[in-house]
């Protein structure tokens, strides 16, 4: 008898915590992108190098563009996305240009 309440317990607590682990939603992962994105730009705001970068992050994929000053500037500001990136893939379409 304990066994079979053990068991209906479990069964009862993988029934409840089944739709937690299922695929996202669609507004769920636009979620995530929106934070990733507001993250990014919240790490650049306090830098004015990166005054003319736009970040935009679609399906997990962060899209960085925009003009800095030197090579230097355009490391940064990558490797500060990629460490915001959850993982996703980013892709820099940065102009290195002088103002």
């Amino acid at each position: 008898m304990a066994e079979r309440r053990a068991l209906a317990a479990t069964l009862m607590l993988l029934i409840l915590l089944g739709p937690s682990c299922g695929p996202k939603t669609p507004a769920e992962e636009a979620g995530i992108d929106q934070e990733i994105t507001r993250n990014i730009l919240w790490r650049y705001h306090n830098d004015i190098r990166f005054a003319d970068v736009r970040v935009q992050c679609e399906d997990r994929e962060v899209t960085i563009e925009g003009r800095v000053q030197d090579a230097k500037s355009a490391a940064d500001a990558l490797q500060i996305a990629m460490s915001n990136a959850r993982g996703g893939k980013v892709v820099s379409k940065l102009v290195v240009r002088q103002r």
